[in-house]
């Protein structure tokens, strides 16, 4: 199903040879796309695209367990950056509208949407800007922030900061000892 929207085209890939369109927009699992769509957690109908002409403007994707008939998860929602503000959120939220009206059946509820940013995303105008997009595209959509997670890690051979006094560490206490 592709539809035509003045000079933007809006549609899903065809399938495991779009995969590099697709990826056009840069994000830290699209090395993972192949082998979802592969082992059938992604669909090529759950993976849209906005173009104008040849040039990538946003895309979006929803995830599921293999062998689900709808996603349980919208994952991938990116904008081309370069465009400007009004335009790169306009044609988002154009692009989502329209892939959740062929991908989701009448009647329910969207699945919720989850991503990673970085945990300083508000320190940068650019990264805030990225971020604050995507919220602005979904609150059109009715959706509402629900949780904003920290995720820590430490990664071998880099240093390991001195406590800081804001996590504290304890022995669990067994259950049978509770009061």
């Amino acid at each position: 199903m592709t539809l035509e929207q003045n000079d933007l085209t809006m549609r899903p890939i065809t399938g495991h040879d779009e995969l590099d369109l697709f990826c056009r927009l840069p994000y830290a699992f699209n090395e993972e796309l192949a082998d979802d769509l592969a082992a059938g957690r992604r669909r090529p109908e759950w993976m849209w695209v906005a173009l104008r002409g040849d040039h990538l403007l946003a895309r979006v994707a929803w995830w599921g367990r293999a062998g689900d008939d709808t996603p349980l998860l919208l994952d991938i929602l990116a904008l081309d950056d370069s465009a400007a503000a009004p335009d790169r959120v306009d044609i988002g939220g154009r692009l989502l509208h329209t892939a959740m009206a062929k991908t989701l059946p009448p009647g329910t509820s969207p699945p919720e949407y989850s991503r990673l940013v970085p945990s300083n995303w508000r320190e940068s105008a650019v990264t805030e800007r990225v971020v604050k997009d995507r919220m602005t595209i979904l609150e059109r959509t009715g959706a509402e922030l629900s949780v904003e997670r920290l995720r820590l890690e430490w990664r071998p051979g880099t240093p390991v900061p001195q406590p800081s006094g804001r996590l504290a560490f304890r022995s669990v206490t067994p259950r049978n000892s509770l009061p």
